[in-house]
């Protein structure tokens, strides 16, 4: 019998340390669709520095991530490919303002599965009038924000409207042009680089600015010290780097 008690508490014992080692702190990041893939590397990097907390990702275009942590949404950190949604929430006081880094910088490119002529030029690619471009929603989806205002930029918006056909993130666009649905689709240039159907790409012209991806922790969050580990690890050198390999600009240095 008494061996028995032993044996029992014994496996309690391991059971307790079991339960003990197992439980992680979890952390809710809201995350635009555009970073999904770079983020799979991220985690899987992060978790051999911080393993004990455990990530959860949200991800959404950034103007309904944004739309989600004004209604309250559960979030802890916002990573955005957008800084109006980033700074609409910090009107709002709905993230630390303190917290904002600017982590990732991307751009604008023309997409096609077949490979562009050495010498295409843009308006022409888009001209034919036989060819359907995606592009994201403008009122709604960042992507689709940046790509209309490049082509403002350059007097086409006007010329081209009828043949858009409209995403509700940036890896809906990226869909349609993998799956052969459109011609060609206005994309960022790292969504490019890790395609593997993806073949022809141009540079949109009428780009003034690199698109800026800001992330923060989110106000109401419970795991500040959390959020703002991760978010430091993403900005770190070793974030850099995989940022960088998934076809992200490096973060611009600023000037003193």
């Amino acid at each position: 019998m008494k061996k028995m008690m032993g044996m029992i508490s014994l496996v309690l014992l391991m059971s307790g340390c079991s339960n003990t080692s197992a439980k992680k702190e979890e952390l809710l990041v809201s995350a635009a669709s555009s970073l999904t893939e770079v983020m799979k590397e991220m985690e899987q990097q992060f978790q051999e520095v911080e393993p004990d907390i455990k990530l959860t990702f949200n991800y959404g275009s950034s103007s309904k991530l944004r739309s989600q942590i004004e209604q309250g949404a559960p979030a802890d950190l916002f990573l955005s490919a957008s800084e109006k949604d980033m700074e609409l929430l910090e009107s709002q006081q709905l993230i630390n303002t303190d917290s904002i880094k600017t982590f990732a910088e991307n751009q604008l490119v023309l997409a096609s599965l077949q490979e562009f002529p050495v010498t295409a030029e843009f308006k022409d690619l888009v001209s034919n009038t036989e060819k359907e471009i995606a592009i994201g929603e403008p009122d709604s989806v960042p992507l689709g924000a940046y790509s209309k205002k490049a082509l403002e930029n350059e007097n086409l918006w006007q010329t081209l409207d009828g043949r858009f056909i409209y995403a509700k993130d940036a890896r809906q666009v990226v869909t349609y042009v993998e799956s052969g649905n459109v011609d060609l689709g206005i994309i960022y240039s790292s969504d490019a680089v890790i395609s593997r159907e993806i073949v022809g790409t141009l540079e949109v012209p009428g780009q003034k600015d690199s698109i800026i991806y800001p992330g923060a922790v989110v106000a109401d969050s419970e795991k500040k010290i959390e959020a703002a580990a991760f978010l430091e690890f993403v900005t770190s050198s070793k974030g850099q780097a995989i940022f960088e390999e998934y076809g992200f600009m490096p973060v611009a240095e600023e000037t003193p």
